[in-house]
Order: C-alpha cells, then sequence, then structure tokens
C-alpha cells in the first residue's frame, strides 16, 4: 500500500516538473519583440542560490532593459553638455540618465515569464503613451519647482544678495535632476529659455565676481597647540567700482597640507568676513596650509542625486589659502640618571629622549617658564646577582610629562625592575639604561597623541 502511495507521489512530481521545466521556450527569449506602442524589457538570471533571489534578479535586468530603451534616443548634444558640466565620462553620465530613468518608471506591466531548469526569464513592457502622458505631468512639475527657485535666485541677484541668489540657483537644480537629459525649454520674463543651461551660466557668473582674500596675512603658531588668532576671509563681489562685501555666504575651510583640528563649515558675517578657529595644529610639519572656498554643496541638501553632485562640484569655486608657519613645542627636561659606580657620568636614556622628540618636531629650552612641556626622569641602577660569570643589574625609571600651559600632568608612570646582564656591574647597568631608553621610545607616540589631543 505505501509503495503505491509513494509511487503516485512520485509521478505527481514528475509530472509537475515536466509543466514546470517541460514548457517550450518561447519566441520572445531568442527574439527581442518590437513593437511600435510599447518600451519593452526582457530580463533574465541563472537559478543559482548563491547569486541571490533569481526572479527579482531577472526584473531588475528587465527593467534596466526598458529605461534603456526609453534613454537611447536622448540628444547627443544634451548629453556632451553634461559631460562638460559635471567633468564624467559620456558613458557614467548615460548610465546616471538610465537609473534616473530606472527608478522613475511606473505603470509597466509584466507580459510573460519563462521558467527553465537553470535560468529564468521574463518580458516587461510600458505603454508610450501613457508613459509620455505621465513624465509631461512630472516635468512640468519638476521645471515649475527649478523655475520657481530660480526667479528667486534673479530676485536676489538684483536686490545684491549675491549669497542667497547663489543658493536658490543652486537648488534649483534639485527639483529637475531626473530630466538633466532633457532640453528643459520654459518661458522666463518673456523669453523661452533652456532652464538647466540658464542656471547653469547663473552659477557660473555669480562665482567669477567672487573673490576670497585673506586678511590674516603671516600665521604662526605651534604644533599641538591651537592658533592664537583665526583665519579670516574676506568675500567680496567685484561688479563695478567698488567691490560689495557678500554676507552669509557659505565658506568650507580645511587643512590641505598639514593638520588640525578647526571649524570646517562657516559663513559670512554682515560685513562679509568669516573666522575660522584652530583649535589645535596636530601635525609637525613646519610649513601648513589651510584653505578656504565658497561651499556649494551646503545648498544642496541631502537628497541630491550623483549626477547634480557633480555638476555642483565641477563648479571653479573662488578659494584662498592660508600659510601656517608651525614651529614644535619647546620642552624643558630635568633628566637624572644615576649609575651604580661614581665614577660613571654619561646619559644614555636622555639623548635617545631628545632625539626621539626633535623628530616630533619639540625644541629645548633651559627656561622652565618659556617651555610649553615640561619632561622629568629619574632612572636609577642597583646591582643585582650574579651567576656563573653573568652579573645582572636593575634600573629603576619614573617619567613624567607637564602641560606647562594648563598645569595639567598628562603621562606619569614608573618602571621598576628593568634588566641588564653582561660581565660586570657597570656594563650590566649600562645594558639596563639602554633597555629603560627602548622603552621611553615605545610609549612616546602615545604621549604625543595626549599632548595633542
Amino acid at each position: 500500500m505505501m509503495k503505491n502511495f509513494y509511487s503516485i507521489i512520485l509521478i505527481i512530481v514528475i509530472f509537475t516538473a515536466g509543466l514546470v521545466f517541460g514548457q517550450k521556450k518561447p519566441s520572445w527569449v531568442d527574439n527581442r519583440p518590437v513593437n511600435p506602442l510599447y518600451y519593452i524589457g526582457i530580463g533574465s538570471a541563472q537559478k543559482d542560490p548563491a547569486l541571490g533571489d533569481f526572479r527579482k534578479i531577472a526584473k531588475d535586468e528587465a527593467l534596466r532593459d526598458l529605461a534603456s530603451e526609453i534613454t537611447v534616443n536622448i540628444s547627443s548634444e544634451f548629453i556632451h553638455t553634461i559631460v562638460e558640466q559635471s567633468g564624467m565620462v559620456e558613458e557614467d553620465v548615460r548610465k546616471q540618465v538610465r537609473s534616473s530613468t530606472e527608478a522613475s518608471l511606473e505603470g509597466y506591466e509584466l507580459v510573460d515569464n519563462w521558467e527553465g531548469e537553470t535560468e529564468y526569464w521574463v518580458y516587461y513592457r510600458l505603454d508610450k503613451d501613457a508613459y509620455k502622458t505621465a513624465k509631461e505631468q512630472k516635468l512640468n512639475k519638476a521645471t515649475g519647482l527649478s523655475l520657481d527657485l530660480f526667479s528667486k535666485g534673479k530676485q536676489s541677484e538684483k536686490a545684491g544678495d549675491i549669497a542667497n541668489a547663489l543658493i536658490f540657483y543652486i537648488q534649483a537644480l534639485n527639483p529637475i535632476q531626473d530630466y538633466l537629459g532633457e532640453p528643459l525649454q520654459v518661458d522666463f520674463e518673456g523669453s523661452r529659455i533652456y532652464l538647466m543651461n540658464t542656471i547653469y551660466t547663473s552659477v557660473q557668473s555669480l562665482l567669477s565676481n567672487i573673490e576670497l582674500t585673506n586678511e590674516s596675512g603671516k600665521v604662526e603658531g605651534k604644533s599641538g597647540q591651537s592658533l592664537k588668532m583665526p583665519l579670516v576671509v574676506a568675500a567680496n563681489y567685484k561688479v563695478g567700482a567698488t567691490p560689495v562685501p557678500v554676507k552669509n555666504l557659505p565658506l568650507h575651510f580645511e587643512f590641505i597640507k598639514g593638520e588640525g583640528k578647526l571649524l570646517s563649515k562657516l559663513n559670512t558675517d554682515g560685513m562679509g568676513t568669516a573666522r575660522c578657529t584652530v583649535s589645535k595644529i596636530t601635525a609637525i610639519d613646519k610649513m601648513q596650509m589651510v584653505k578656504s572656498e565658497v561651499d556649494l554643496g551646503a545648498a544642496l541638501g541631502s537628497g541630491a542625486s550623483v549626477l547634480v553632485k557633480s555638476i555642483v562640484d565641477n563648479f571653479t569655486t573662488p578659494s584662498v589659502k592660508f600659510v601656517l608657519n608651525i614651529s614644535g613645542l619647546m620642552a624643558y627636561m630635568e633628566v637624572k640618571e644615576t649609575h651604580i659606580s661614581a665614577n660613571e657620568s654619561i646619559l644614555y636614556i636622555e639623548p635617545k629622549l631628545k632625539n626621539a622628540l626633535t623628530d616630533y618636531g619639540f625644541t629645548f629650552t633651559n627656561d622652565p617658564a618659556a617651555a610649553d612641556v615640561m619632561i622629568t626622569l629619574e632612572a636609577k641602577a642597583r646591582k643585582g646577582t650574579e651567576m656563573q660569570g653573568l652579573f645582572v643589574a636593575w634600573v629603576d625609571m619614573n617619567l613624567s610629562f607637564m602641560d606647562m600651559s594648563s598645569g595639567d600632568e598628562i603621562y606619569k608612570n614608573s618602571f621598576p625592575d628593568i634588566k641588564g646582564i653582561n660581565l660586570d656591574y657597570d656594563k650590566a647597568a649600562v645594558k639596563a639604561f639602554e633597555e629603560a631608553a627602548k622603552k621611553v621610545e615605545e610609549i612616546l607616540p602615545g604621549v604625543i597623541q595626549k599632548l595633542q589631543k
């Protein structure tokens, strides 16, 4: 009885599999259909669990295929213009345009699918007239929003509010970011304009007349410390005989040589100036450089497409540089190395410590009041045991670093029982002092890091 039951189940499974996999491959798999009324998208995927959900993969490929049918007729002239404006290569521009088209697809319908033993195919289509109608509605809405922002930019520019004009122009790119491959012709103040190109040239025109100047002159500083004075930028709009200060202009500050902590985003004040505070110089380079430039990205927001970001990033923005002459911290050292032999006076740890600090840009002074850092080091050698002609000596070391500007002890540690072995006690002590010097060199990077926080 059971044997017959399993036989029936097996027959059903084989029959079902035959229905699924025994279907004749449809003609559209090998011969792409052509229909003047529809855009067509066909995708396929291997039925390999390691590759993921094959149905989703095939659908995504079909929609990409459908989007490429829609965008294939985009004017080469417009693509070339976007390439110039964005600085991207043509293939990347086309890819971004296809991605935008794909993301906005709606109203498509599944025509057919086919599943073989190892592959899966799917066929979608989209009514061209329905797509055209929906696209025109979206395009009209997008150009309306963009034109409104552009108009506000023009009004601000005429009123002499250059920063707001620039921000409105940049923001006007966002509503049309999915339609940059379109002509985008609109009526503005009695004329027919290409909206995207007009926005672009308006931004260029403003930027070409903005000048940033360095009002700080020669800047001196110390590694590990803040700059005593801020970096001051003046922004002026050079139209007419007298330059006009640009207020509320967004600026971006960054180290382009060296490293430090600063306020990276600032707006100019009512007098057209911005003051950037550098709270700490963390690099040891003697010559460092900070760049300030107009921050167009501040107006974009987080929803901008890759294409719009590339266009904005590709504008030549006004900028100014500050050269910082940086000296190292000045250290005062109190070092006491006590040897086993009263006749021995050579210092073994201090030279190693000084050399290592010099590599970090430190200079040295004999005046504690002039120092940025006070370093106290005490190391004392003592005899250990002797065994089979080998002598053991020990060094006990205490080390501390004090920040003289705050009076805070930023590092303090004891290193007892540092061992040295040699043929007599004095030579063994020398070995122990050398081992102590190595320990100082090992901990020094962490101490420097604390000084620079």
